[in-house]
């Protein structure tokens, strides 16, 4: 996905793309700019404004609904120092998510560079934590550091006295848990490509700057991971979504429970905050390319704030917030893949109808290497696309994805059918941007 959104996005001069606004990405200032153009630019060239619109929707909504998951995780989080949170009815539980949900949103009312700065911050308040949490881990193991090579098993009731497991079968993969977790987990990967047009030297810079990004990914997952495997109180296979702060609090006592609190806090105000930052600029971007209603072209005079595009956005997460975890992470998921299928897609068409374009960053190879590169991540995305939709026709209810899913799509399609936007409102012209393009080169 990073190599593709890099040639796309070094090949059309439109500066900038809704998916530069990665979860820790410091640059705001350049968002203005950025959501007018990219995905829905790259796809209008290829398919035409039906599918640009498509396109604009699934990320917009895709991103709204993973924001949905963090007030609810940071509210799982401050139930560890106010237990009585666990006692909270189902209303008093969606009142404490909506308020966290509305603290969450404040700095996104008061500005770009607010942001901006506030993203830098947190991202270094929830670094260091964690830095200490695994040194502590690694240098009081409480355990073989064989445990890394264990595999669950079922019948392992937790002993919080022994931290012993019990005998039992081994238990099979989850692999539709496992598959929607990681993907969550390193979705918008290919966010960091999308500012080529702001990248000296791109076709050396990419590579380089991809293999460190994931070297840092990988890093960042596998390091307090195994600090706390190897600790290992409590046990890996006891784990749960808040698991951190019990081995702090067994690690650290109370001292490193609240470092690893505010870091929690921290890290889903930061990723809900970035969150709605991009999508609230990218559906005005949209309403300024005459994809969406123009009223969501509305900004704040002395801020520069979609005010609208934010109320919407919050509405929405205030909507979701109710639904369980797993859910909505299974739903951000299928709607992120199917924007990310057109991406491919478009990437593949544009190769084909454009081949002159001049492409500063080039995906190595021919035409067939571009699609062979895409099969696996098609078939990933195509999998969690089919995973929802399957539980809708296996288990009918009330669900997030049973009805956010179908809305989504008929709607859309439904919208777009109807949207008649000429090529000069909406970006430039196929003939005008490879004329374009040979300029820059």
């Amino acid at each position: 996905m990073a190599l593709v959104t890099a040639e796309l996005s070094t090949a059309f001069p439109e500066n900038g793309t809704q998916l530069s606004c990665s979860r820790w990405f410091a640059l705001f200032q350049f968002i203005y700019g950025l959501c007018k153009g990219g995905f829905t630019v790259w796809v209008h060239h290829a398919f035409g404004p039906f599918w640009a619109f498509q396109e604009g929707l699934w990320f917009w909504l895709s991103g709204v609904i993973d924001a949905a998951l963090y007030p609810s995780l940071a509210v799982t989080c401050v139930s560890k120092f106010i237990p009585e949170l666990d006692a909270l009815s189902a209303t008093e539980t969606w009142m404490a998510k909506a308020a966290m949900a509305s603290l969450f949103a404040l700095p996104n009312l008061l500005g770009i560079q607010l942001v901006g700065r506030g993203m830098m911050l947190l991202s270094m308040v929830v670094t260091l934590p964690f830095v200490v949490f695994s040194m502590a881990g690694f240098s009081n193991a409480a355990s073989d550091w064989t445990v890394l090579t264990q595999v669950r098993h079922a019948d392992t009731p937790w002993n919080a006295t022994a931290f012993v497991e019990s005998s039992g079968q081994e238990i099979a993969i989850q692999w539709k848990l496992l598959l929607t977790t990681v993907f969550w987990n390193c979705n918008g990967f290919a966010n960091v490509s999308t500012f080529a047009g702001e990248v000296a030297d791109p076709g050396k810079a990419y590579p380089r700057a991809l293999l460190l990004t994931l070297l840092a990914l990988e890093l960042s997952y596998l390091v307090p991971l195994s600090a706390g495997v190897v600790f290992n109180r409590p046990p890996w296979w006891s784990w749960t979504e808040i698991s951190f702060s019990d081995l702090a609090h067994s690690l650290g006592g109370n001292g490193l429970l609240s470092l690893m609190t505010i870091a929690t806090l921290a890290s889903n105000w930061g990723q809900f905050t970035s969150e709605m930052f991009c999508v609230s600029f990218q559906l005005t971007g949209m309403a300024e390319s005459g994809l969406a209603p123009s009223i969501f072209a509305a900004r704040a005079a002395a801020s520069d704030v979609p005010y609208v595009s934010v109320a919407v956005s919050h509405s929405l997460v205030l909507l979701l917030i109710q639904f369980d975890l797993d859910d909505v992470m299974t739903t951000a998921n299928a709607i992120s893949a199917m924007y990310q299928v057109l991406l491919l897609a478009a990437a593949v068409k544009l190769r084909v109808s454009m081949p002159h374009v001049h492409r500063p960053y080039r995906v190595p190879g021919s035409i067939h290497v571009l699609i062979a590169l895409t099969v696996l991540p098609l078939c990933v995305a195509s999998y969690l696309i089919y995973s929802p939709l399957e539980d809708i026709l296996n288990s009918p209810g009330t669900s997030a994805s049973n009805f956010v899913v179908p809305v989504v799509l008929v709607a859309g399609g439904a919208y777009a059918y109807a949207l008649n936007v000429p090529s000069k409102e909406f970006g430039n012209s196929k003939d005008a941007t490879a004329e374009e393009s040979q300029r820059l080169a």
